[in-house]
């Protein structure tokens, strides 16, 4: 893009602890990323990516690695409970975008899936535990698809774009010589986005990005 661009993502960073409020980073405050933003003069365009780690998903993941079923009752009532929250916070942090000096464009990101219905691979297993199955990633992906909902009816609601990352799923076979798009489980971070990954969801965004006024 013709345009300069202030990268203010930080890892970890949550809605409350990242984005509206200061975060903790080995010991140091770090502040809080839509206070940064009302300082930035002649601000253009926002772009918003919150991944479900805002509803402690690495929680969930784990539980559906390490049991037989776990599609039960109490996570289920946990991840609900986790997601109303997340609403909330989500609901305060839209009317902050909107409330921004100038009034920017603002660009919301949708949270990727990561497999497929049929996927079966080393992605898919873990050593000693049951590893996941087609009933576990159907139940994966419908919360990710709650998630995604929370997020498009918010930025639909204050007329927010949203963007919508298509990247190569987990177990799928990688045609184009590039490589996956998500990391897998014996990369550094796995089920984020290879740099490849990263510039696909980049694609996604800037094709929505308002070309600058005439002068």
């Amino acid at each position: 893009l013709p345009a300069r661009v202030l990268n203010l993502a930080c890892p970890d960073a949550t809605v409350t602890a990242g984005l509206r409020g200061p975060q903790d980073i080995g010991g140091q405050q770090v502040p809080a990323q839509v206070g940064v933003l009302r300082q930035v003069q002649g601000l253009r365009f926002v772009v918003l990516e919150i991944g479900p780690n805002d509803v402690g998903w690495t929680d969930f993941l784990r539980y559906c690695y390490g049991v037989p079923d776990c599609a039960d009752a109490l996570t289920q009532n946990e991840f609900d409970y986790r997601l109303a929250a997340f609403d909330r916070a989500y609901g305060d942090l839209l009317v902050d975008l909107n409330d921004l000096p100038g009034r920017p464009q603002v660009i919301v990101v949708s949270s990727y899936g990561a497999f497929a219905g049929d996927a079966d691979c080393a992605d898919t297993k873990a050593t000693g535990y049951p590893g996941l199955d087609a009933a576990k990633i159907a139940l994966l992906t419908a919360r990710n698809d709650q998630l995604n909902t929370v997020l498009a009816a918010g930025a639909e609601k204050y007329g927010f774009a949203v963007a919508r990352p298509e990247l190569s799923l987990l177990c799928d076979p990688h045609s184009d010589g590039l490589g996956p798009d998500i990391q897998g489980m014996t990369d550094p971070f796995p089920f984020h986005p290879t740099g490849v990954g990263s510039l696909r969801t980049a694609s996604s965004v800037v094709r929505l990005v308002n070309p600058p006024p005439q002068r």
